[in-house]
């Protein structure tokens, strides 16, 4: 009786020895896991917070490239209503037109979106390709173009469609950004996702 008392509590000893090692090493797991979601929140917060900031500058760069096109277009013909503008007005017009054309060609390829950087890109072909073939086609002087009627043709033939890749730019931009800010706001999940990284 006595022998076999000792061995069931030596049983209970071994047993509870592995229970707890069994606990220890399912806590062990877990504490694991979690540190893996840990650092996969981090890693997925740090590259949001990346395309967020790098999308409003690749929007503002956009807009700078369009302006600059804008002010190359303008300076090819300029309205006589308008006091002359200086000797080399063009010239800058044109520097100023190739720097941002560079700015943006060198952040396009960090835009993650795919469809983003394909409407960006496509945006910033159509703004330079419309500002260089204006320039090449434009009459010497806005009083020649109106005596030939061919004024506007080289300055409005690609304008719609210019700036309708250039509106879908902008839209694709500002949803992202939308989307991007949404899963800041909202509390993430196990997992490392928030509500929004499920919608359809």
């Amino acid at each position: 009786m006595e022998q076999a008392t000792y061995w069931w509590g030596l049983a209970g000893v071994v047993l509870g020895g592995l229970l707890t090692q069994v606990s220890n090493w399912v806590d062990h797991q877990r504490q694991r896991g979690e540190r893996r979601e840990d650092l996969f929140r981090t890693k997925l917060e740090r590259r949001e917070a990346f395309e967020l900031e790098h999308l409003v500058e690749v929007n503002q760069l956009l807009r700078d490239l369009r302006h600059h096109g804008d002010q190359l277009i303008s300076a090819k013909q300029p309205d006589p209503r308008y006091s002359k503008p200086p000797d080399d007005h063009a010239e800058r017009c044109r520097t100023a037109i190739r720097e941002a054309d560079a700015a943006l060609d060198a952040q396009i390829g960090f835009i993650l979106d795919d469809k983003v950087r394909e409407l960006v890109k496509v945006a910033a072909e159509r703004i330079t390709d419309r500002a260089w073939t204006v320039c090449q086609d434009a009459p010497a002087t806005f009083e020649e173009g109106m005596q030939r009627g061919t004024l506007g043709i080289g300055v409005y033939t690609a304008l719609t469609e210019t700036s309708e890749a250039a509106e879908a730019a902008y839209e694709a931009i500002s949803e992202r950004v939308r989307e991007l800010y949404a899963g800041f706001r909202e509390p993430r999940r196990r997992g490392g996702r928030s509500a929004s990284d499920h919608a359809p």
